[in-house]
């Protein structure tokens, strides 16, 4: 692979995936108070948020597939270079993660802002708290539930397989970089999300939400590390 190339795809795998977290955020920002919606998700307050905050955060999303696009098929050929592929079911594993990646990106995240933006609409346009809920409860966890799945089948196996590579030495990387991949990242935003509501600042909680995208902009600038490595002792 060209070094130049490596480069360019990563980061912008970086860049795409640093702004999809930025997307969580305007996604996940509801001001605090109001009647819940959808298993207290949102609340009735949401009409308070811009609507341009769901529409920027769908164009990130969309963008986000893009990245996954161009740094998924980079990260499986420098594990096949530095050697993964001696361990076959981690790194098939890994590759079954990253093909699924840019899709599920863009459909999932999609999927949740216009979601937000519908039930949004829907209590502007005057309809109470209640009866939205009523109406978007089942058909919204229809919908989104198996985009949440799909989430899960992508960023498990691709941690894991991650972490296992970390942990075993191929990557060349300190064992603290397995908090750079989706859910190991995502596991220390969780940790903030707790913290911020112990000490009562859950106005700020929603930047917490931003773990698994900016696990996956790690991740690039972790191969990156770890191609630099391979490369220099070559």
């Amino acid at each position: 692979m060209n070094r130049g190339n490596v480069k360019k795809c990563l980061y912008f795998g970086t860049v795409a995936l640093f702004l999809c977290g930025v997307g969580d955020w305007l996604l996940g920002y509801v001001p605090l108070g109001g009647e819940p919606i959808v298993f207290g998700f949102l609340n009735s307050n949401i009409v308070k948020v811009p609507s341009w905050f769901y529409l920027t955060s769908m164009a990130l999303g969309i963008l986000s597939g893009f990245g996954c696009m161009a740094y998924s098929p980079v990260m499986v050929n420098i594990l096949g270079d530095i050697g993964a592929n001696r361990h076959p079911k981690m790194y098939k594993v890994f590759r079954f993660g990253c093909i699924s990646a840019p899709m599920m990106f863009v459909s999932f995240h999609t999927a949740c802002c216009l979601a937000a933006l519908f039930m949004q609409t829907a209590i502007k346009a005057g309809i109470d708290a209640e009866s939205v809920d009523r109406a978007f409860l089942i058909p919204g966890a229809a919908a989104l539930v198996p985009f949440l799945i799909w989430c899960f089948i992508v960023d498990i196996p691709i941690t894991i397989a991650f972490m296992y590579f970390v942990w075993k030495g191929t990557m060349k990387l300190p064992k603290v970089a397995v908090f750079m991949s989706p859910l190991g990242f995502s596991f220390l935003t969780k940790i903030i999300y707790a913290v911020l509501i112990a000490i009562g600042l859950e106005q700020y909680a929603f930047l917490a939400g931003c773990g698994e995208s900016w696990g996956h902009a790690l991740m690039c600038l972790a191969f990156w590390k770890s191609y630099r490595t391979y490369r220099d002792e070559k």
